[in-house]
C-alpha cells in the first residue's frame, strides 16, 4: 500500500512539474512573441499559447485586447497627427495671405521716389489686411482659450430677444446688400435666459455672418419659446452646399470648398458652437424643408439646399 502511495505521488509531482515548466516555457514564448509584437504595432498580430490553460487563456486575450486597443489609438494618434499638420498649414496660409499683401504694398510705397497718387487708397488696403490678420489671431486665440476652458462667461439671465433684435439691426445692411429677401419672426415681449451678453452677440455675428456669405435668395430669423428652453432659428437656402459638408460645419479649419470663402478663417461656426455649449446651450446645423413662399426661381433651379441652425438657450 505505502508503494502505491509513494507511485501516485511520484506521478503526481512528475505531472505537476511538467505542467509547470510547459507553462513556464509558454510564457517564455508568448513574452517572446509580445516584443515582437510591440516593435511594430501597424501589424496585425496576436499573442498565441503553446499550452492549453483556461486561466493564461484569459491572460493572454486580456493582453490581446489591449494590443488591439493600443493600436487603435495609435491609428487614432496618426489620424489627429495628420489634421493637426493640416490645420497648421492651413493656419499659415490664413496669415500669410494678408502679409503679403501687407508687405508687397509697403514695398511698393518705399520704391518710390515720390509718395504714390494713390496712396490713400493704398494705406486703406494695407489698413484693412492689418485688421484682417488682427482677426485671425483674435479668433486662434480664442478657440485656444475655449479648448482649454479657459474662456470666462459672465452668466446672468438676460433678454435674448432684445439682444437678437439689436444684432440683427447691426447686420441688416449686409444682408441687404445681398439682395435677400430677408424675414424675422420675433416675439414683442421680453424673452429671458441664462447668457452671457458678449457671448451671445459673438453667436448672432457669426451665425448672420455665415449666412451673408452663402445665403442665395433668402434669410429667416425666428424665436421659438418652449417650456425651460428658447431656440433661435437661423434659415437661408445656399448652392455653395452639399448635404455631405453639414456634418463638418462646426469643425475647426474646414476647408471645403463649397463651405468655405478665401476671406473665411473656418473658425466662425467652431467658436459659436463652443460659445453656446459653454452657456449650457447647444448649436446645431441641418438640412431644412423649403419655404415656398420664400425661394424664388433662382434658388429653385441652382438646386440650393435649405440650411437651418438652431441654437438652444435654458432659461
Amino acid at each position: 500500500m505505502i508503494y502505491i502511495f509513494c507511485m501516485a505521488g511520484i506521478i503526481a509531482g512528475g505531472y505537476f512539474a511538467l505542467c509547470y515548466f510547459s507553462i513556464k516555457r509558454a510564457l517564455r514564448d508568448a513574452d517572446l512573441e509580445l516584443q515582437e509584437i510591440l516593435k511594430d504595432l501597424t501589424q496585425n498580430q496576436i499573442l498565441h499559447l503553446s499550452v492549453p490553460d483556461k486561466d493564461l487563456e484569459q491572460f493572454i486575450h486580456s493582453i490581446n485586447h489591449a494590443l488591439e486597443e493600443m493600436k487603435k489609438e495609435r491609428q487614432s494618434c496618426q489620424k489627429r497627427e495628420k489634421v493637426f499638420q493640416q490645420q497648421m498649414e492651413n493656419i499659415s496660409h490664413d496669415l500669410r495671405t494678408p502679409l503679403t499683401v501687407i508687405l508687397g504694398y509697403l514695398k511698393y510705397i518705399r520704391s518710390r521716389e515720390n509718395q504714390p497718387e494713390n496712396l490713400d487708397e493704398t494705406l486703406e488696403t494695407i489698413q484693412r489686411k492689418a485688421r484682417a490678420m488682427e482677426k485671425l489671431v483674435s479668433q486662434f486665440y480664442d478657440i485656444s482659450r475655449l479648448a482649454s476652458q479657459d474662456y470666462e462667461l459672465s452668466i446672468q439671465r438676460l433678454d435674448v430677444c432684445r439682444l437678437l433684435r439689436e444684432t440683427l439691426t447691426d447686420n441688416y445692411q449686409a444682408l441687404a446688400q445681398k439682395d435677400l429677401k430677408i424675414e424675422t419672426h420675433l416675439p414683442d415681449h421680453p424673452v429671458f435666459v441664462n447668457g452671457d451678453t458678449q457671448a451671445l452677440e459673438r453667436i448672432f455675428s457669426n451665425l448672420l455672418q455665415n449666412a451673408g456669405r452663402y445665403a442665395l435668395t433668402f434669410f429667416r430669423a425666428e424665436l421659438l419659446e418652449y417650456p425651460g428652453k428658447t431656440c433661435i432659428r437661423f434659415t437661408n437656402d445656399s448652392s455653395k452646399l452639399a448635404p455631405q459638408d453639414i456634418p463638418h460645419l462646426f469643425e475647426r479649419f474646414y476647408m471645403q470648398d463649397a463651405a468655405r470663402s478665401r476671406s473665411s478663417t473656418g473658425l466662425g461656426l467652431t467658436i459659436a458652437k463652443s460659445l453656446a455649449e459653454a452657456m449650457g446651450g447647444a448649436l446645431t446645423a441641418e438640412l431644412a424643408e423649403s419655404f415656398p413662399a420664400a425661394l424664388s426661381a433662382k434658388s429653385a433651379e441652382s438646386g440650393s439646399l435649405i440650411l437651418r441652425f438652431t441654437l438652444t438657450l435654458m432659461e
